[in-house]
């Protein structure tokens, strides 16, 4: 078997263990009163993303000892999750660094250091470092921008049903939009998400 492929399944097993126990924190260990109403949890891009991650990295695991097996879950799974832990790495530590009010509530503590980047950096690096350095095979498709734009309307759609329910929106900065610079928002998201899809690409 190819050291790409061992180099790897090291690194998704790496992953994956990250994964779980970071979204284990965000159930258990770190308290937050918001994801107590509809959607839970769920209803971040954070953890969208995060589980997402997990499985993809749970796919190509099991691809690492059954070759070729779960392709469309693959495909789905890794051209959503890849460019997206990007976006959410980017967004999240500019908009924090910027001002930790736009995403975290006022009345909220602070997320400890080795939570904050379990959530919100070792997925997209993990997640990266495969993609560029053991995914030599990747293969650009029309069809991966196609998911990417249409997993941004599943979350505009997803986090406004959260909105009523709960009566705001999952991050602060969204509920200080109106509705059209709040789902240009979304456009913008899924767009940057294109590019960095597309800067992949070019590697």
């Amino acid at each position: 078997m190819k050291n790409s492929h061992w180099g790897s399944a090291l690194v998704n097993g790496i992953g994956l263990i990250s994964n779980l126990m970071a979204l284990y924190a965000a159930n258990f260990v770190y308290e937050n009163p918001y994801a107590t109403g509809f959607g839970g949890h769920f209803q971040y891009l954070t953890i969208l993303g995060l589980t997402t991650a997990t499985l993809a990295c749970a796919v190509k695991l099991i691809r690492f000892f059954i070759p070729g097996a779960m392709e469309v879950c693959y495909e789905v799974l890794t051209n959503i999750a890849t460019p997206m832990e990007g976006l959410i790495s980017l967004l999240y530590w500019s908009m924090v660094f910027l001002e930790p009010t736009l995403l975290i509530p006022e009345d909220m503590p602070p997320i400890p250091v080795v939570v904050d980047c379990a959530l919100h950096l070792y997925p997209a690096l993990f997640l990266w470092i495969d993609f560029l350095v053991f995914n030599i095979d990747f293969k650009r498709s029309p069809r991966h921008v196609a998911v990417i734009y249409g997993f941004a309307m599943f979350y505009l759609a997803w986090s406004w049903l959260c909105q009523t329910q709960n009566g705001h929106w999952p991050y602060p900065f969204l509920d200080k939009l109106t509705p059209v610079p709040r789902a240009g928002f979304y456009l913008f998201c899924g767009t940057l998400c294109w590019i960095i899809y597309e800067a992949g690409m070019s590697k």
